[in-house]
Order: C-alpha cells, then structure tokens, then sequence
C-alpha cells in the first residue's frame, strides 16, 4: 500500500505521464526542491504543479523546498549565492502566489500544503 508514501524529488521531473503513471500506483508526490534552480528551473516546477492540478492531482500532491536550517556541510555563503530563493519562506513568498497567479485554487493549495500532509501522518 503506498498510501502513505511520498516519492521525493518528484518535482524534478517534467515528465507528466511518468508522474502520473506514480499518482496511479497511489503514491503521492513531493514536488519538492523548489529553490534549487540547478536541477530544474522555477518555472519548470511551478507548470508541472499546474498541469498535474489541472489533472486533478492536487490530491495527490505535497510542496516543499528541502531547505533545512543549518548543515555543516556546505559553505551557507556559497549556498545563499547559488541558490538565493533556498530557504524557507520561498513556497510562501514566492511559489504559492504564482501558482495561484496560474490558476491553482485556494483550496487545491491548502490540500497540497496541509491536507495532503495531515493526511500522510495519520
């Protein structure tokens, strides 16, 4: 049962037919990684967001950023640098109002943001 399976790093992927070849296994998808520009662009992962709401898969969906507060492991300048919209007021500030610019409702929003997770962790 992939009910409560979440396949990261979905939103890597513009491919929509591979996403929703994954939604029909039953798995949600972590359209996630928003910030990171090297693997795929914002505008790539806000139209995969919308093409794959207007399927109707808003149900099926969580958004994140994969930002995380501190990591010893990378130079947090040389990460502001390569990455400026990596932190955590990104999906806020920028990703949820121009997913709504392109139509993805209020509630298809609070579905994907705290729906779908609520969901998840039952």
């Amino acid at each position: 049962d992939l009910e409560r399976v979440v396949i990261g790093h979905a939103g890597d992927s513009t491919d929509l037919a591979y996403l929703e070849e994954l939604v029909a296994g039953g798995s949600y998808l972590g359209m996630d990684r928003f910030g990171i520009e090297t693997i795929s662009s914002f505008e790539d992962r806000v139209s995969v967001v919308v093409a794959m709401c207007e399927r109707g898969h808003a149900g099926k969906m969580v958004l994140g950023h994969d930002s995380y507060c501190f990591n010893d492991r990378f130079d947090a300048e040389v990460v502001r640098r390569r990455h400026p919209n990596y932190h955590l007021l990104h999906i806020s500030r920028d990703v949820v109002p121009e997913l709504r610019k392109r139509g993805v409702t209020g509630d298809q929003l609070h579905q994907m943001l705290v729906g779908n997770p609520r969901r998840i962790f039952r």
